[in-house]
């Protein structure tokens, strides 16, 4: 019974470490160093370089730009209906450089609706709750580039994906969670957004894993009971 005690005990342990390591906490990167006000849709700046620019939409869309070089930009965003997003775009050129970012909450003609299931062609399945499609056009040459978004509770699973003209499909680049955002290195800049895997997915590997542990529980209870 003793022997019995010690695997439940050590199995709740698990289940608490478990439960611990994979929770979420935010932590945000430091504050820019010029926040701008924006009260409609549109915008249009100059940015020096090394000067990290927060341009904040209707008091709601956070857009970020930083370079090592100047910025000419022209801005769109449909805050109303984006809502409250920090998204941040980080940039090394080599020379100046005119670039022009439109954000939406959707775009239906390349399948981004709320809700919408998505599948690769490799079968894996993607859904689009982000609300937060964004389109770069860049005139200039870059070495590289970082995008972020801050990271919550609901998309810390997701992955930068962008939209393949030729292919017409969207493709996930590597993301990772870094100081509380999800962080992807690109080469290049198109229309990006944030997918989402199908929790259908997670929810039944999660149910297939509790069972093979329960399964494995119950045959240790029936071992240490046979061997008495």
């Amino acid at each position: 019974m003793k022997k019995l005690s010690k695997i439940l005990l050590g199995t709740f342990f698990l289940m608490i470490l478990f439960s611990t390591v994979t929770s979420f906490n935010v932590v945000a990167i430091a504050d820019p160093d010029v926040v701008i006000d924006v009260p409609t849709d549109s915008k249009s700046a100059h940015v020096e370089a090394n000067i990290a620019t927060q341009f904040r939409f209707r008091n709601r869309t956070r857009l970020r730009v930083e370079a090592n070089v100047n910025l000419d930009l022209d801005l769109e965003c449909e805050a109303l209906r984006i809502g409250v997003k920090d998204f941040a775009l980080e940039i090394e050129g080599t020379g100046d450089l005119q670039m022009t970012m439109t954000c939406t909450e959707e775009q239906a003609q390349l399948g981004l609706v709320k809700g919408n299931m998505y599948q690769t062609r490799n079968r894996n399945r993607y859904q689009y709750k982000e609300g937060f499609v964004i389109d770069i056009e860049c005139d200039g040459t870059f070495t590289r580039a970082r995008l972020r978004i801050r990271a919550t509770n609901e998309n810390q699973f997701g992955q930068f994906a962008y939209y393949n003209e030729a292919t017409e499909e969207w493709v996930c680049v590597p993301t990772t969670v870094d100081d509380g955002y999800l962080t992807a290195e690109v080469s290049h800049f198109s229309t990006w957004t944030i997918l989402l895997p199908d929790y259908t997915m997670l929810i039944l590997g999660f149910t297939i894993g509790g069972g093979v542990a329960a399964l494995i529980i119950i045959a240790s209870v029936f071992y240490i009971k046979k061997r008495k």
